[in-house]
């Protein structure tokens, strides 16, 4: 786990919980969560299995992130949706959501935004962020948007 000094400020209290099948989704985890820390937020970044629930309870922001699986436009869907269904109710809860890909995130993240908003979450971001495949890139620039995006609705 991940976390910061509670007794600065005003500490946001995040919970990254992932899915991840070939070590891509825990690698993004694992920096969002460095991110998260470095904007004074206490952070615990947890696999989907093995998560600490009162953490996860109290979370300001829950940041929920997976693999994409299948082909690109047929039938791409969130990795391991099912598993995710082991939370506990994430209701009325602000939530930031991404996946990984390698080709098309599109389909993958408007599932699990459909998974979320059926559990009657709040939405703040969702991202996709290409961490394996041909023409892989840099994708700091894309994780301090998730960052910023997924604080300010936060915190105002």
């Amino acid at each position: 786990m991940i976390t910061s000094d509670p007794t600065i400020g005003e500490t946001l209290k995040i919970a990254i919980l992932y899915q991840s099948l070939r070590g891509g989704t825990k690698r993004l985890a694992e920096t969002l969560g460095t991110n998260f820390q470095s904007k004074g937020s206490s952070v615990g970044v947890y696999p989907i299995t093995n998560y600490d629930a009162q953490f996860v309870l109290e979370a300001d922001l829950i940041v929920i992130g997976t693999w994409t699986d299948g082909l690109f436009g047929l039938g791409a869907r969130p990795g391991q949706l099912g598993k995710l269904n082991t939370l506990r109710n994430i209701a009325h809860k602000d939530v930031a959501l991404f996946v990984t890909y390698e080709i098309s995130p599109e389909r993958s993240l408007n599932g699990l935004k459909e998974w979320a908003e059926e559990r009657s979450s709040n939405v703040v971001a969702a991202a996709g962020f290409k961490v394996r495949g041909p023409f892989k890139k840099d994708i700091q620039d894309e994780i301090d948007l998730f960052i910023e995006n997924s604080l300010n609705p936060v915190t105002h």
